[in-house]
């Protein structure tokens, strides 16, 4: 979801050339969302907004990281793409067993296929139980095939990149969301697409993008709050964490913060004017405590490059899902030669680890 920070945060113009060299975490969840974000003129074949294989499956996400991984070597940029761990309890709206559930699915949709029953198959693959999570686990397949490092984070990949960049093992950190700057993070990277285009949500209509850069340090200096200050500011807008302050939107929460300092007082100045009633001290330090101790890895053996592999690429994409294999080898072939090119900039031979970090082949659900 995101909090609503873009009207408030000074945002500049960078170059794709002024990214070359560099490596970048990627906010897998996020970015691969924006994959599934693609509609049908006529919804009624499908009875669905999302592109469709013959298996009744989602596929727009596999094209979206294999176009993606290309275009970023085609660039001598390096990916790592950071996953989610466990959910907040905070974020969490229902406390159901999603491990047990996607098993179950995974098993009825199986049958489902065996039997061609395409009616049910569709309906257990778009299901709440089955398709994010299955979605996430042949994304990860596709990122090892492709050779790219996965970290899998405790708990927010928003909080993952933040890290990396923090440590300086990434340059920046990848996403459409404001989170990663209430995890501290240095510096964002966003609209980072080839197409330089974006598809407007609910529609079929397209707005133009430019790759952007937040230098998170100097935002805050701009607008004159500190990073405890916009975690403050964040509460009171709706987040991942809780609800927000019904009529208080950004630009009246940075007066609010710049007035009162903290949300303590924010409350104590505007409770006749604002509902606070779902705001409480034990809340307000747990969401503090979650931006600004964020459990997160912060030792890494090795983050290691693996040239691609193009049997199991194929396996998955063409095998599995059955997509053009035409299309599936033309963009394979163009991303291998990148891949090594990409390389050759990044010295990579010179300075390679001894260890190989061991990226997800499949999860053992």
């Amino acid at each position: 979801m995101g909090v609503k920070l873009n009207s408030i945060i000074q945002r500049q113009k960078i170059d794709f050339s002024e990214l070359k060299g560099r490596i970048i975490a990627i906010d897998a969840p996020n970015i691969i969302m924006s994959f599934l974000n693609f509609s049908h003129k006529n919804t009624t074949i499908y009875e669905t907004d999302l592109f469709l294989d013959r298996t009744q499956r989602v596929f727009s996400h596999l094209y979206g990281i294999l176009y993606r991984i290309k275009f970023l070597y085609s660039k001598n940029i390096l990916p790592i793409f950071c996953f989610d761990g466990k959910v907040s309890q905070l974020k969490r709206v229902e406390t159901k067993n999603q491990l047990n559930d996607f098993r179950f699915a995974q098993k009825r949709y199986k049958q489902a296929i065996e039997k061609d029953n395409k009616e049910l198959a569709r309906k257990i693959a778009l299901s709440k139980e089955y398709m994010w999570i299955n979605v996430i686990k042949e994304s990860k397949q596709l990122l090892h095939a492709l050779g790219v490092p996965i970290v899998n984070s405790p708990v927010s990949a928003e909080a993952q990149s933040a890290q990396l960049v923090k440590e300086h093992i990434t340059h920046f950190s990848n996403s459409q969301d404001f989170d990663s700057l209430l995890f501290g993070c240095p510096r964002l990277i966003q609209n980072l697409s080839k197409s330089l285009k974006r598809k407007e949500h609910g529609r079929w209509t397209y707005i133009k993008i430019e790759p952007q850069y937040i230098d998170l340090r100097e935002s805050l200096k701009i607008i004159g709050i500190d990073q405890f200050q916009l975690i403050d500011l964040a509460i009171l807008l709706k987040t991942d964490y809780f609800q927000g302050i019904k009529g208080i939107g950004p630009k009246t929460a940075l007066r609010f913060i710049k007035k009162y300092n903290n949300i303590e007082s924010i409350i104590t100045g505007e409770k006749e004017n604002y509902d606070f009633s779902a705001l409480n001290h034990n809340l307000i330090m747990e969401i503090r405590k979650i931006f600004l101790l964020p459990e997160v890895l912060s030792n890494f053996d090795a983050l290691y490059w693996n040239p691609p592999n193009t049997t199991r690429i194929f396996h998955l994409l063409c095998k599995d899902h059955h997509l053009n294999k035409e299309r599936v080898e033309k963009n394979t072939k163009f991303l291998v030669e990148s891949f090594y090119k990409c390389l050759k900039l990044f010295e990579y031979e010179k300075d390679r680890p001894k260890v190989i970090q061991k990226t997800l082949d499949m999860i053992d659900y």
